[in-house]
């Protein structure tokens, strides 16, 4: 049986799990990189975009400039967006934040989550202290201490490492042989994806309507169309999957007020349970958990990637360049650092997902209220925008 030693093993390739394996490997790190799904193809079609989007927020932009990505994005299929619309189903207050009140030309961009995934593959085939195990799995950890670890893929190599990084979703396999616990929860909704042409442009706009059923966002593409995604209890979304294209169209102008129009059409529609989870401890040994292994949030603020992103940025920055060993106490100094700002930045999008959703007439109330107090408040908007932008993710 072979076996192969590096610095930094990763298990997951996703947008986070690549991010961290291009940051490492700049810091002089000898990375593997493990993922069970193979390639897929990398040619993007003209006219169809991905279903899925990620709203990425400026400090995201900033730590995927910091490694050549965001120059290699087609340019054509981001849309940068100026302006964000907030507004309640019960009451005729509303929140409207401008690029402009900050003197920035936006305030994110929305990216195709295939396009960033395949630009962040390129540029890890590139990388020379970057290997691949593709497809393939981490079967068992045969070792795991405070030296380091030691794992057999299902093809039956053995890697031993300095650290092992879950950043394998979710469900996280890896977290689950580490023996980390998770605590975990359902919303009772479901999120509906597509995307759709609408009578009116989206002006560049990231536009979102809490209803007392769940929030629901349309958020610009660069093509024109707006991607949506709408949050259902379990109970209304049987319906909104069941109906025709022009009755989902219909329904999804209606709830959205018409706020650009009618929805002339709409793509195929896909639709997934939405969750919570944290973990109490996100280091084991040397399994250390990051991005979704370790947290997620309600999409409703499309900060999830956002989240993960910044947990490679800290990451990198603590433990530095390569050296004999990476210490554990800044692994340690990781998992308080980023558990707290994923705590506050997910129970604040929790509290938030909850309040919107009551429909208490003194809530409404003061829902109203606060909403018109933060748009006629030029300072504490700004101060909103800022820590939106920057420092949550």
């Amino acid at each position: 049986m072979s076996s192969s030693k590096f610095d930094i093993v990763i298990s997951g390739a996703g947008m986070v799990g690549t991010c961290a394996a291009l940051a490492l490997a700049g810091k002089g790190y000898r990375v593997a990189v493990i993922e069970a799904a193979p390639r897929e193809n990398d040619k993007l079609n003209d006219e169809t975009y991905d279903l899925r989007v990620s709203a990425i927020s400026p400090r995201s932009r900033h730590i995927l400039d910091q490694l050549g990505i965001w120059q290699q994005l087609d340019s054509k299929r981001v849309c940068y967006y100026e302006q964000m619309h907030i507004w309640h189903q019960h009451g005729a207050a509303s929140v409207a934040f401008d690029a402009v009140d900050l003197a920035r030309d936006n305030l994110g961009a929305i990216v195709e989550n295939r396009l960033l995934q395949q630009t962040l593959y390129r540029a890890c085939e590139r990388e020379v202290k970057i290997e691949w195990f593709m497809p393939d799995s981490i079967e068992t950890l045969l070792e795991n201490h405070a030296q380091g670890v030691e794992l057999r893929l299902s093809s039956g190599l053995c890697l031993t490492t300095e650290l092992l990084l879950a950043a394998d979703g979710r469900n996280s396999p890896t977290r689950h042989l580490a023996g980390i616990d998770v605590q975990a929860g359902q919303y009772r909704q479901t999120a509906i994806v597509a995307n759709v042409d609408t009578e009116f442009a989206h002006q560049f706009t990231a536009w979102q309507r809490f209803l007392s059923t769940g929030p629901l966002a349309f958020l610009p593409l660069a093509n024109g169309q707006s991607s949506i995604v709408w949050s259902c209890d379990d109970d209304q979304v049987g319906q909104l999957i069941d109906a025709t294209d022009d009755e989902f169209c219909d329904a999804l102008a209606e709830a959205f007020e018409f706020k650009l129009g009618r929805v002339k059409s709409c793509s195929a529609r896909m639709s997934f349970p939405l969750g919570w989870h944290h973990c109490e401890h996100w280091l084991k040994g040397r399994v250390l958990l990051i991005g979704d292994a370790a947290h997620s949030v309600h999409p409703l603020a499309g900060q999830g990637v956002n989240l993960g992103f910044s947990d490679v940025e800290t990451l990198a920055q603590l433990i530095g360049e390569r050296s004999e060993t990476i210490p554990q106490k800044q692994l340690r100094r990781y998992q308080r650092q980023r558990k707290s700002e994923t705590w506050v930045a997910g129970t604040g999008f929790g509290v938030l997902k909850w309040f919107y959703g009551l429909d208490q007439k003194w809530v409404a109330t003061a829902r109203n209220l606060g909403m018109r107090v933060v748009d006629e408040t030029p300072w504490f908007k700004r101060t909103i925008m800022e820590k939106a932008i920057q420092n949550i993710t």
